[in-house]
């Protein structure tokens, strides 16, 4: 029988990694838990004395007490000591063995010669499978896709709207190496240093378990990234809009996204724009409109308001008498053209009318009227004239004649 321990700690290498970095989230090659023998850095023909001498060269390196109870150093020291313990051991030895002949029938052979053909022959297939227009696509950091609300006066305008993005990149600390001493990381005996393993019949490489994939054992790692060789970023960036910009509008800053590595070209900053509605002013074609309500004594003298502009608050002076729904202009302080000029702001003057009087206000506002003659309201005056221009009455739908609602 095969032995159990033996079978699980090869079955693993069939795992498939993915990796959380922060926001970056990317999936892995497969990853690879090395055999006993590429542990401990032995040929598979090695005798006891020569796998206790690869142990104690190994644990002096990797002993968690030499790094400060480092994570990865005890994970190593794991691996190692598991490897010792199971080839130490001539009936595991003998089992684990077993089980490694079947999961990888080239691993017995433990011929370099072996293993340089089946690359050679890997590489002759995969160039005839490979099409004349394949080529690889160029390597960039993702996108950042974010929604910013900005003021109506900057998206009628245009100008610099300030986009607050919290993402990750390269550590700034360790450059991306996960550590600001990488001379004090050993190189992987496991994969030579290439952070992949190629491995059975099939050659396809694999992440190597014993580095994570780095191509060296992060003993010391950065204390900024924990040793990832990825940092949260937060940071404001200056995202151009331009003029007469509207709600639901895309804009892109090109280099300023995620930049997962050193050397891979940054992604961009894509801003989905909201434009927050303005409390008084409202866009028609080039105008701006605004209604400004009046009382009845500044319609009867006029004077001196304030009225909001994309430039901010700037007094507009009424004229007297004013009747009615009036509009008055103003130049140059509407929307930006295409030609540079701009529209103007259209001033809605409303007379507005008191509410909730009492009895004796509205009973003296009754005789000021009487008093006043009907010529001074010249709205009432207009529409009663026009009433009067008739020749007849229409009659309403229900009092038509007879003998029109008559069918022939």
């Amino acid at each position: 029988m095969l032995g159990n321990a033996s079978e699980s700690s090869i079955h693993s290498s069939h795992a498939v990694s993915e990796i959380q970095l922060g926001s970056i989230s990317k999936r892995t090659m497969d990853v690879y838990v090395p055999d006993h023998y590429r542990v401990l850095g032995v040929a598979v023909a090695a005798d006891g004395a020569a796998i206790k001498d690869a142990y104690r060269k190994l644990s002096r390196v990797y002993h968690p007490d030499r790094h400060g109870g480092s994570s990865r150093a005890t994970s190593c020291f794991q691996y190692i000591s598991s490897a010792n313990t199971e080839l130490s051991d001539p009936v595991k030895r003998l089992n684990y063995d077993r089980t490694l002949l079947l999961r990888d029938p080239l691993r017995m052979v433990d011929d370099p010669r072996a293993d340089r053909a089946l690359d050679v022959l890997d590489l002759v297939v995969k160039r005839l499978k490979r099409r004349p227009d394949a080529l690889p696509g160029a390597v960039r950091g993702r996108d950042l896709r974010v929604r910013h609300t900005v003021d109506f006066a900057l998206a009628a305008v245009g100008g610099v709207a300030l986009v607050r993005v919290n993402y990750d990149s390269v550590c700034g600390t360790c450059l991306g190496q996960g550590s600001t001493q990488p001379e004090r990381n050993p190189v992987c005996h496991v994969c030579q240093g290439r952070g992949s393993v190629k491995h059975g019949l099939r050659r396809q490489p694999q992440e190597c378990g014993f580095c994570g994939g780095r191509g060296a054992v992060l003993l010391i790692y950065c204390q900024t990234c924990t040793g990832r060789g990825i940092a949260a970023i937060s940071r404001v960036i200056g995202v151009q809009v331009p003029a007469r910009t509207q709600s639901g509008a895309v804009l892109r800053a090109r280099g300023v996204g995620e930049q997962p590595t050193l050397g891979v070209q940054p992604g961009d900053l894509v801003v989905e724009i909201a434009v927050a509605p303005h409390p008084v002013l409202t866009a028609e074609g080039h105008d701006l409109v605004v209604r400004l309500p009046i009382t009845w004594l500044q319609a009867l003298t006029g004077g001196s308001v304030q009225v909001p502009t994309l430039e901010g608050l700037e007094r507009l002076t009424l004229p007297a008498e004013l009747a009615g729904h009036r509009e008055i202009r103003v130049a140059n302080r509407g929307l930006p053209m295409a030609d540079g000029k701009r529209g103007a702001l259209r001033v809605v003057v409303v007379v507005d009318c008191p509410l909730q009087l009492s009895r004796g206000q509205i009973a003296t506002i009754e005789d000021w009227q009487a008093t006043v003659a009907k010529a001074s309201w010249p709205l009432v005056a207009e529409y009663e004239a026009n009433l009067l221009a008739l020749s007849e009455p229409v009659l309403p739908s229900e009092l038509a004649p007879v003998d029109a609602m008559r069918s022939p």
